[in-house]
């Protein structure tokens, strides 16, 4: 994928370990000079590669939520643990989905959220619970300035819309809807960044929030030896533990993200989604049967929360048992 991108490099002070009771969000900072530069790869190699056991629960999205059916598509991309809750945005949707983690079915526990009709090309969620708390969400790539560009979309804690920002960061083409496809909030130094995770290439871009706009900082890349072919979403814990899907390789990585500056500390671990059977059954079979998941978060640094997108209709017939879902998994120990 050809990217124009900007990078300046700064040094960055130790990861706050809790939120600040209060922050102008809309402090406007001088307008930071940047100059253009590949992102440079990680000299880290993936330590281990593991599969995960079968989901500890996992339901329909269109079980959850009351009055629909099976004939109503979920296209399920981002999510973001905040509380009991998994929020879920869907590409299909510019509804936003809050889910209580117990997964309870046909139940006014859960509902949809905010405002909207047609598609959203949503991709990503995540949460800032600085001051006052809001969601970001991510529109992956729209035509901007003679280029494409991610968009983000500021909801309050109602999800209400707020404002919308173009990302600092552009694509010289829609590339196959290769753009943003993952997002994720990071406090330091008594700064709001954006983390925004490219699904072609791995690249992960570093965006500081400067009052209602955001300033390209940097870029960094994934460990080598993965096995992604590509990149459907990330989440950080706030023990800085990271995790990075992949829909097509039907995989997930978990490392740890440096407190001190924009990179891994360490190569992480690749889990493959469990396999089974033509019916969808996990675990009796070698077949692949989540090769859909577009989200993740952390429920804990031991396990995760994903969410899957339809099923093409080129996929097998088996594949279609897990897509539009939200699953829970627990991380080998």
């Amino acid at each position: 994928m050809t990217q124009t991108c900007k990078t300046l490099a700064f040094a960055i002070t130790a990861l706050a370990a809790t939120a600040l009771t209060s922050c102008n969000k809309n402090e406007v900072k001088p307008t930071k000079t940047t100059t253009s530069a590949p992102a440079v790869n990680t000299p880290l190699t993936v330590n281990a590669t593991l599969t995960l056991a079968a989901p500890v629960a996992e339901a329909k999205f269109y079980k959850l939520f009351t009055g629909y059916d099976s004939g109503d598509d979920f296209e399920a991309s981002g999510v973001k643990v905040v509380g009991n809750y998994f929020y879920a945005v869907f590409d299909n949707r510019y509804l936003i989905g809050k889910v209580l983690n117990t997964l309870p079915i046909n139940s006014s526990s859960n509902s949809l959220l905010s405002s909207g009709s047609g598609s959203s090309n949503f991709e990503g969620i995540t949460y800032d619970n600085n001051g006052t708390p809001n969601f970001y969400v991510v529109d992956e790539n729209e035509s901007h300035n003679g280029a494409y560009s991610p968009k983000i979309y500021e909801y309050n804690s109602s999800m209400s819309l707020q404002s919308t920002a173009w990302a600092p960061y552009s694509f010289t083409s829609a590339n196959s809807n290769k753009g943003f496809e993952g997002l994720v909030w990071v406090r330091r130094d008594n700064n709001d960044f954006l983390l925004g995770l490219c699904e072609g290439t791995g690249v992960i871009v570093v965006m500081e929030q400067n009052g209602s706009s955001w300033d390209l900082v940097t870029t960094f890349n994934m460990p080598t030896g993965t096995g992604m072919t590509d990149f459907s979403d990330i989440d950080i814990s706030s023990t800085g533990r990271v995790a990075v899907t992949s829909q097509e390789s039907s995989k997930v990585w978990i490392g740890q993200l440096s407190s001190t500056s924009w990179a891994f500390t360490n190569g992480g671990t690749v889990y493959n989604f469990p396999t089974g059977d033509a019916s969808g059954n996990v675990g009796a079979g070698s077949n692949v049967l989540y090769a859909n998941i577009e989200g993740v978060s952390f429920i804990t640094d031991t396990k995760i929360v994903c969410t899957s997108d339809k099923a093409k209709s080129d996929q097998p017939s088996y594949q279609s048992y897990k897509d539009q879902s939200i699953h829970i998994f627990n991380l080998p120990q």
